[in-house]
């Protein structure tokens, strides 16, 4: 008796913990670096962890909880088996094992999914725990909802939450990125309509109708075209799966609804398009970019070109691919310069944003096929059993079918991971109800004796995986950000300290707080943060060290030779002998990514630093020949010519990028070119450049330069004014104005 009281405690604990688990979506805590992945990634593992501790006790005392299996719960366990072999045979399985910061994934965190999904079709054996579950995914799904819309309203604070980024043109909400918050919303939606349908309480079906329609309101402004366009499709195959049914005569109501709603959507959908270039449409954010899709569409463009160099890198490993983790290696071989568009350019894709090249460059053929055949045998078992679950069947059929539509034009993150694993247990419970027998059944009682020695054991495995999975990782990466708020703060060698402690820790973090060591090393590490020179030699080498480290761990990730090599450049001056070390570096660069522009760029610099100039130049001009339209090659190809003395062929370039388009007289062009005539000694083209930005920027700082400038041009009563106008600004600069205008005088 004691027994079996303590199994039913355990099956009350576990399923808390699973509910526990459906607020991962809700979770952002800024204390993490990547906090929206972070925070959700380390809460769904810890909590998982306990669950299987859970559920472990609960086999251990009642037998009729141990596993059962079916295709698609085999499928799943296959496609996990399929992502671990071929990381083992891939280019980088501690990055395929662990995964990154940014993304939270790896096969760790898959692992934990399938898990997940195990676990539930275990446990839930009735329809009415199914329903209860997924209720309370849409309570989450409309908490996140609700904060979107707070986003929308432009709300700072509500209650206890700090809203991030209100006012934002395409909410993201707690999701942190517009697209994943609409493939979220996506199935939200569906979830919605489903318990809708299958709720008999009145009050419970007017909520989850509402949360429905709160759910296509966030789809519509996360603006996501490939949600949409999937929600308009699912729209219209569910109200056909629903006209034209020949399982019963009875729903003549819901009949004509769906004709209504499918008529709805036709007509919308037409009236947008054939209207695409009227003022209501262009003037709707959401409808111009749906109308905007075109193989011309800068995202379209970069998408297409993207989806290419997957196909090109899974020719190359058709069988074993990547290894999960590992399309950025793939994606820098084939690298596309047409994707360099300018600074702000997305240069660093670890994703196809399409899930099945996403697949198939990780797993080869072997993992496409396997997933392919999830969904496949899923939707098989759901039309099986369309007579008996006549909206069930229907409707998560439709949710399967528009999640797989809207990831070609993107991918799964933990939230609509753990969304989609929902949805493929509960067609393994429609098909254990529906025909498969099911141990659960049989109510004779199986509850065994306290196995304590294997209860213990499993507790110590706990907190030894949970350590290392999650805790220590979890440390090291609030070192991370704690250092990145001392450089915010302007504390850099603080902040470099940390940095430091956190990589000492030797977490799977590691490789990614190293590079933000030397992303903070590249833009401060220098005497104006505070800084002394045995400081800033110290620094710039341990960013060099550490960077080395990575390059050592990952041979073939050509991001880290760009760090060293951007790092090797910027402390020259310690050491003249690292510009030719850019050099080498470079070249071993360019046989993993042949066609990237910034490798190039680094090397330019590096000639320009040894003064062999013609030799900088052909570097800069390789870049530009790999896309001429790029401006930022045409600008790195100018300011050599303009450092070289080819003013001529400087000024060609500055006249082809005007008549392209090209804004010099933006106040960020201008501190360019500034920087670059300085270096090149032209003290005229200074004082121009200068002029136009203390226009645009009359301050005190700029005034000072100005001033300085024009006395070294011999332009006396220019500087003499514009010292002036630089006290008046910053009255502070008084004593040294005055010590200027001595010299001026003299």
């Amino acid at each position: 008796m004691i027994t079996e009281k303590l199994a039913r405690y355990l099956r009350y604990t576990l399923n808390a913990v699973l509910y526990l688990i459906l607020l991962t979506p809700l979770l952002v805590f800024s204390k993490f670096l990547f906090p929206f992945i972070t925070s959700k990634t380390m809460y769904f593992r810890l909590l998982l962890e306990i669950a299987l501790l859970l559920y472990g006790w609960l086999i251990l005392l009642d037998k009729r909880y141990r596993p059962q299996m079916n295709i698609v719960s085999w499928l799943v366990i296959i496609f996990g088996g399929i992502v671990l072999v071929t990381g083992i045979f891939g280019v980088n399985f501690y990055k395929t094992f662990w995964g990154t910061i940014e993304r939270g994934e790896g096969f760790l965190t898959l692992a934990h999914v399938i898990v997940y999904f195990l676990l539930l079709t275990w446990l839930f054996k009735e329809k009415k725990e199914w329903l209860n579950y997924l209720s309370g995914a849409v309570v989450v799904g409309s908490l996140v909802a609700g904060y979107g819309v707070l986003q929308k309203m432009n709300v700072n604070k509500f209650l206890f939450w700090e809203i991030i980024n209100p006012g934002a043109g395409r909410l993201a909400a707690t999701i942190g990125n517009a697209a994943f918050l609409g493939a979220f919303s996506l199935q939200m939606f569906y979830f919605s309509l489903l318990l809708f349908f299958e709720r008999r309480n009145l009050f419970a079906k007017l909520f989850f109708i509402l949360s429905a329609l709160l759910q296509l309101f966030i789809i519509y402004n996360t603006q996501t075209r490939g949600a949409i366009l999937a929600w308009i499709m699912g729209a219209g195959v569910l109200s056909l799966l629903f006209i034209f049914n020949k399982e019963t005569k009875e729903k003549k109501n819901l009949r004509w609804s769906a004709v209504g709603i499918l008529a709805v959507v036709i007509i919308v959908s037409m009236g947008v398009w054939f209207n695409r270039n009227s003022t209501w449409v262009q003037n709707q954010s959401t409808l111009r970019r749906l109308v905007g899709i075109s193989a011309t569409d800068v995202t379209t463009q970069s998408r297409i070109l993207a989806w290419d160099t997957s196909w090109k890198g899974w020719k190359d490993r058709f069988f074993t691919g990547y290894g999960w983790e590992n399309y950025n290696i793939a994606f820098n071989k084939y690298f596309h310069p047409e994707i360099f568009v300018d600074q702000g350019s997305q240069l660093w894709f670890d994703r196809a944003h399409n899930t099945i090249f996403d697949v198939a460059v990780a797993t080869g053929v072997f993992g496409l096929l396997t997933y392919l055949m999830l969904f496949f045998f899923a939707l098989k078992k759901l039309w099986q059993v369309r007579e008996q679950e006549f909206y069930l069947a229907r409707i998560l059929s439709v949710a399967l079918v528009a999640h797989f539509v809207q990831n070609v034009f993107v991918f799964d993150v933990l939230s609509t991971f753990l969304m989609l694993f929902i949805m493929l247990a509960l067609v393994v419970y429609i098909t254990k109800k529906h025909g498969e027998k099911d141990i659960i059944q049989n109510r004779i009682k199986n509850v065994d004796e306290v196995n304590w020695i294997g209860a213990l054991s499993m507790v110590l495995i706990f907190i030894i995986v949970a350590y290392i999975f999650n805790l220590k990782p979890m440390q090291a990466n609030t070192r991370a950000i704690q250092g990145l708020g001392w450089a915010n703060a302007g504390k850099e060698q603080s902040a470099i300290d940390l940095f430091k402690q956190a990589i000492d820790m030797n977490t799977y973090q590691t490789p990614e707080i190293r590079q933000k060591l030397a992303d903070n090393v590249i833009l401060s590490n220098n005497t104006s943060s505070g800084l002394n020179n045995t400081q800033v030699a110290n620094n710039f080498n341990l960013a060099i060290d550490e960077i080395k480290a990575n390059i050592k761990a990952a041979p073939k990730d050509v991001q880290n030779y760009l760090y060293l090599m951007a790092l090797l450049n910027r402390s020259s001056g310690l050491d003249t002998a690292r510009l030719e070390q850019v050099i080498n570096w470079g070249e071993k660069a360019l046989l993993l990514s042949p066609t990237r522009p910034q490798i190039y760029f680094e090397m330019g610099q590096a000639k320009i630093g040894q003064k062999r100039f013609d030799d900088g130049i052909a570097y800069f001009q390789k870049a530009v020949d790999l896309n001429p339209k790029t401006m930022e090659s045409r600008w790195n190809l100018m300011a050599a010519y303009a450092v070289a003395g080819r003013d001529g062929e400087a000024g060609a370039q500055y006249d082809f990028m005007t008549k392209s388009g090209y804004n010099f007289n933006s106040p960020e062009n201008l501190e360019r070119l500034y920087r670059v005539y300085m270096v090149a000694g032209k003290k005229e083209a200074v004082a121009a450049v200068l002029e136009k930005l203390t226009f645009l920027q009359p301050t005190a700082d700029n005034y000072a330069k100005l001033a300085t400038i024009y006395r070294e041009i011999g332009q006396t009563e220019k500087a003499r004014q514009a010292v002036k106008k630089a006290v008046e600004l910053n009255p502070a600069l008084q004593a040294e104005a005055e010590k200027f205008l001595q010299l001026l005088g003299n």
